[in-house]
Order: structure tokens, then sequence, then C-alpha cells
């Protein structure tokens, strides 16, 4: 009884942890350039989900591609439910106020966007990189129920592509090869803002 003790019931409680970690906690990779300079290609990001919570605007958020049936995309939630989002001049406007988007790779590039409010359980979101992002400038708002959950840190990067569990971020592209791995140390446990 002392041996069961001492090896198996460490060994049984951390197997029961990893299984419930492992249903709170998700890890996408980046295989795309849309949220640069928020996340870069080989970007290995941990995802919670909101559990009951509401997403928020601002939020980096994973979820299932309203025009891609299977594929995950990664993107920033710019426009809530009941927001007026706009553009004018390139800038995005959101209930009748520029917004400061410090984290976008250029600004003005939003392009495009006709006036609209947000329905319901619905939201608006953009990549970072407004010159490479497949969003809801293309395919319009984003349901709630395909949110997957909120991106929180950057848990490791390699300069290499996306391997099987990907978050894309730009429009579906042909995949290069990966060559071999360097670790970008810099990027290790970085929080996305």
């Amino acid at each position: 009884m002392t041996t069961f003790r001492t090896v198996a019931l460490p060994l049984f409680l951390g197997i029961a942890l990893a299984i419930i970690a492992r249903g709170a906690v998700r890890i996408y990779s980046i295989p795309s350039s849309s949220m640069e300079p928020t996340l870069q290609v080989g970007d290995h990001i941990v995802v919670t989900p909101y559990h009951g919570a509401l997403p928020r605007r601002g939020d980096v958020v994973v979820f299932r591609a309203p025009s891609e049936p299977g594929e995950l995309f990664v993107k920033r939630i710019v426009a809530a439910p009941g927001d007026l989002v706009e553009s004018r001049g390139g800038r995005l406007v959101i209930c009748g106020h520029a917004v400061a988007e410090p984290y976008i790779l250029h600004a003005a590039t939003t392009g495009d966007i006709a006036p609209q409010v947000i329905p319901r359980d619905s939201y608006f979101v953009l990549g970072d990189n407004r010159g490479d992002s497949f969003d809801s400038r293309a395919w319009g708002i984003l349901p709630r129920p395909l949110i997957v959950g909120r991106a929180r840190f950057v848990l490791w990067s390699s300069r290499i592509g996306a391997p099987t569990r990907a978050a894309s971020a730009s429009a579906p592209k042909e995949r290069t090869p990966s060559t071999p791995a360097f670790f970008r140390f810099s990027r290790f446990l970085e929080p996305i803002r």
C-alpha cells in the first residue's frame, strides 16, 4: 500500500490534472502574417475558452471561420454587439470616433467598411496586418458561437510554418515546406495585447 501511495497516486493525480488542463487550455500555431506584429508566423499561442464571460473589443480570438468550413482563424475583435463600425480615410471608426490602434502594422490601411451596427451575439474582427488579412471586411460579422476562445500569450515561437493544428490569420494560401526550427526566445511567454 505504501508503494501505491508513493508512486501510483502522484502518477494518477498528474494524469488527472493534465486531462483537466487540456480541456481548459488549447495551443495553436500561427501560419500566416495577418496578425503581425502582434502574432508572428511560427508563434504557438495559448487560448482559453470564455466560460460564460463575453468577448470584448480588443480581444484577440481564435474562431471557426464562417467562410472556410473546418478552418480556424485568429483575429482581433474591433466591434462588439451594438457598436456602429465603419472606416473613414482608411481608419477604423467605432460609434463615430476614430479608434487608436497601436497594434496595427500600418496606419490608415483598414480599407473600406460600410457603416453597420453589429447585431446581438456577433462581432466584427480584423487582422492587425490589414493589408494581408482575410477578415470581417471580406466575409461579414462573426457569430459568437464560432469563437473558440481568447488568445492569452505566446507559449513559444520558432521561425517555421505551422504544423498540424493552426489558427490561420490570412486568406488561404499555398503553404511552403517547413524549414529547420530556430526558436525566438524573445517571444517566450509574451502576453498577447
